[in-house]
């Protein structure tokens, strides 16, 4: 079993959110291809270091069996993730779906039985929030108490832009310099304001973006 890669980041992979790490030297080794939960990538997005440290969780599937490799910056992320899995009609796919919030606030929404924030991750519903709640609640105290990045599900819903003129809105704000993470956020933000007539153009899409910027928090 892989428990933990330690290397040089070769490639990062925004569609599949992974990361390729050589765990070799100069003269030749392996490389592996990691996959991250949103948070763990979001963590990482910004600076994307030369060398990385991760603990890793080893599943192989039943119906493709490929193996599979999932990293966490802190062993306790991973013990959450374990966890997480070992709820009914959970599976990893789903659990590394979900984890688009920082694992404290998860634990922290659990141990509160807050089906709201529950329901906003990515692939769970009510009856999978209650699931949750009834197997882990009591279970993730610990990780309710971790330090870690705080990121809450609608910031770390990422905006995957599928028409041309948010994707390039997007662009635009990383080229002005924006992180892409914050123009993420920003153009969800924005999108999804009740009483804003939807942008037709980029441009329309980048002063509504900028007006938010302005005048929210």
């Amino acid at each position: 079993m892989i428990s933990r890669i330690r290397g040089r980041a070769l490639d990062w992979h925004d569609d599949t959110q992974s990361v390729e790490i050589d765990t070799g030297s100069e003269a030749g080794g392996l490389v592996y291809e990691v996959r991250l939960p949103t948070a763990v990538w979001m963590a990482l997005e910004d600076h994307r270091p030369e060398a990385l440290d991760l603990y890793t969780h080893y599943h192989v599937p039943d119906r493709a069996p490929v193996p599979v490799l999932i990293g966490f910056l802190r062993p306790i992320e991973r013990d959450f993730f374990r966890k997480l899995i070992g709820v009914p009609q959970m599976g990893v796919g789903k659990a590394q779906q979900a984890l688009a919030a920082s694992v404290s606030t998860i634990a922290q929404a659990i141990e509160a039985e807050d089906r709201r924030t529950l329901t906003q991750l990515p692939g769970i519903g009510p009856r999978q929030a209650d699931r949750i709640i009834a197997d882990l609640k009591g279970k993730v105290v610990e990780e309710a108490l971790l330090v870690d990045e705080g990121f809450d599900a609608k910031a770390q819903r990422p905006v995957r832009p599928t028409d041309q003129v948010a994707a390039d809105a997007l662009e635009a704000l990383v080229g002005l310099g924006y992180t892409r993470r914050d123009a993420d956020r920003w153009i969800a933000a924005v999108l999804s304001a009740p009483d804003l007539t939807a942008p037709q153009t980029t441009e329309d899409l980048l002063r509504a973006v900028l007006e938010h910027i302005g005048t929210g928090p």
